[in-house]
């Protein structure tokens, strides 16, 4: 990765991986990386309210320390760097894509 790297997009990449390697057998686990990962596919372009961002956290909240293995911590903690370092971004592209006109550019 270098500056010029979507870190939203590489964030949303990694819960891919996460959803997908997840085994399932916690509850936090199996339905969280599930919901962070849609949440954070409509993040890459914006499409999503502001209000999602604070659910993220609070989904990733409910993984962090709450699974049998380390899956569900190495799965949240991505997220919530990316909402604490990148909150300004990730605010930038839903107000970006709420403008008219901007709905076809993205």
């Amino acid at each position: 990765m270098n500056k010029e790297a979507d870190v939203v997009r590489c964030i949303a990449r990694l819960m891919d991986f996460y959803k997908h390697e997840s085994c399932g057998q916690c509850t936090p686990c199996r339905e969280g990386t599930g919901w962070m990962q849609k949440i954070l596919r409509r993040f890459i372009i914006g499409d999503a309210k502001k209000e999602e961002i604070d659910m993220l956290w609070e989904i990733s909240k409910q993984i962090e320390g709450h699974t049998i293995c380390a899956l569900g911590d190495g799965a949240a903690w991505p997220v919530q760097g990316l909402i604490r370092h990148f909150r300004p971004e990730l605010e930038l592209r839903m107000t970006n894509f709420n403008k008219p006109g901007m709905k076809e550019i993205c």
